[in-house]
């Protein structure tokens, strides 16, 4: 656990959006950014008034010094009042973590002497990227160069390192930070955040996959950030005309579990005459009493190839088939064509472009279902009590229903006797 290393004992302040939550759950919310995002740690931009320190690292964050301080912090854009009375000897501390244009003024013994706008631009903005899922990272690392574009700003940027590689190839603009971080005049924390009001604008099973970013960054100078294309680093090394599959994802039940149901897409496609190459690293994978393999016709290229290995496969196959997983979003950053199978998500949920399959005359979608507590696919939410419909939204798409898919994809992008 972090120290607490203010000067003065932080009060929190927040917006009417936040009335709707219950305390624990706010509370936890700012217990997760002081301890693990050292949301208490010293405020870093002087002011020019002696005591009065002001940054945008965890939040506003407002040291207030002894005195006959008067304080009121606004939004710029609504011109929504959030804190408006006297205070003094504290450091204050919005709930609120993604972008808002905050409006600082103070007055001491009555007469104004600060006032301060937030503006990013020019200055410098670090982006901490708090998970390791691959397809959350990937849907919102265009948005960290978006926001270096639209505000000129110094950007930079720490993630985990499975995802450095793409960052020094594909976002050669935003600094990379692997040890510790200079002192910045804002932070965001970019994430795919489900059930934190304090993170994001809205709960991202609400909204696509794609418009993640917007709901950190809420500024109407970004809406959804333009694709940034991942191009192969290596000419193609795999010959002949092939197809990359994914069988798994995070949790089995994110996985197509109708049984048999890879083998014969696999049988499908070698018979029109592709090679059909298993890309995951797992040969095998049991979680949730299942176990996912492999189907037995695909070739095995499976293991822990680094990212970039896995862009340059990609790079050169007609498509990819796989799942609402960190693969399937590595092809759409690959720009090949995406046959996307899932049953937990909701057709819309991914990206745009991907081809998709489900089933919705069955029970299908829990994960965009803000009605159920989906933040862990743990068990089948709706049907635990009737073991025959478990996972029935995944278990009910079928093969034909995906090799149909499959023959529109090649008839729309003419892969027909493509070399």
């Amino acid at each position: 656990m972090k120290m607490n290393q203010l000067r003065y004992a932080a009060r929190y302040f927040g917006g009417p959006s936040l009335q709707p939550y219950n305390r624990n759950l706010l509370e936890g919310g700012l217990k997760v950014f002081n301890e693990q995002y050292d949301g208490l740690a010293p405020l870093v931009c002087e002011t020019g008034i002696d005591g009065v320190l002001i940054d945008f690292n965890s939040g506003l964050r407002l040291q207030v010094p002894e005195g006959n301080w008067h304080v009121r912090i606004a939004d710029a854009r609504s011109e929504l009042i959030f804190l408006d009375e006297d205070v003094e000897r504290v450091t204050l501390i919005s709930m609120e973590k993604f972008y808002i244009e905050w409006e600082i003024a103070l007055w001491l013994d009555g007469e104004p002497v600060f006032f301060h706008q937030f503006d990013p631009t020019g200055q410098r903005v670090h982006f901490r990227f708090t998970r390791n899922a691959i397809g959350d990272n990937i849907a919102l690392l265009p948005y960290v160069e978006e926001f270096r574009r639209v505000f000129d700003s110094e950007v930079s940027i720490s993630i985990g390192a499975h995802m450095r590689d793409i960052v020094r190839n594909y976002f050669p603009r935003v600094k990379l930070i692997e040890g510790e971080l200079d002192e910045v005049y804002a932070t965001f924390y970019m994430s795919g955040w489900m059930n934190m009001p304090l993170a994001t604008t809205s709960d991202v099973r609400s909204i696509p996959m794609e418009d993640f970013g917007r709901t950190i960054l809420n500024t109407p100078r970004i809406q959804r950030a333009p694709k940034v294309i991942y191009k192969p680093t290596k000419p193609r090394e795999i010959e002949g005309k092939y197809v990359c599959i994914g069988v798994h994802a995070s949790a089995n039940p994110k996985c197509w579990l109708n049984p048999g149901g890879w083998d014969q897409v696999v049988d499908y496609l070698k018979s029109i005459g592709y090679r059909v190459l298993c890309i995951d690293r797992d040969r095998s994978r049991t979680d949730h009493d299942m176990t996912v393999e492999m189907p037995k016709g695909a070739e095995d290229f499976s293991g822990s190839y680094d990212l970039i290995d896995r862009i340059n496969q990609l790079a050169y196959a007609d498509f990819f088939i796989g799942l609402g997983s960190g693969l399937s979003w590595l092809a759409w950053a690959v720009d090949i064509p995406v046959v996307l199978i899932s049953g937990i998500s909701e057709p819309w949920c991914e990206f745009e472009s991907a081809y998709r399959v489900n089933n919705p005359l069955v029970c299908h979608g829990c994960y965009n279902d803000l009605r159920v507590n989906c933040l862990a696919i743990s068990e089948c939410i709706h049907y635990q009590g009737a073991p025959e419909r478990r996972y029935e939204c995944s278990k009910e798409i079928s093969a034909r229903q995906v090799i149909a898919t499959i023959d529109q994809l090649i008839a729309d992008h003419n892969l027909d006797g493509r070399n």
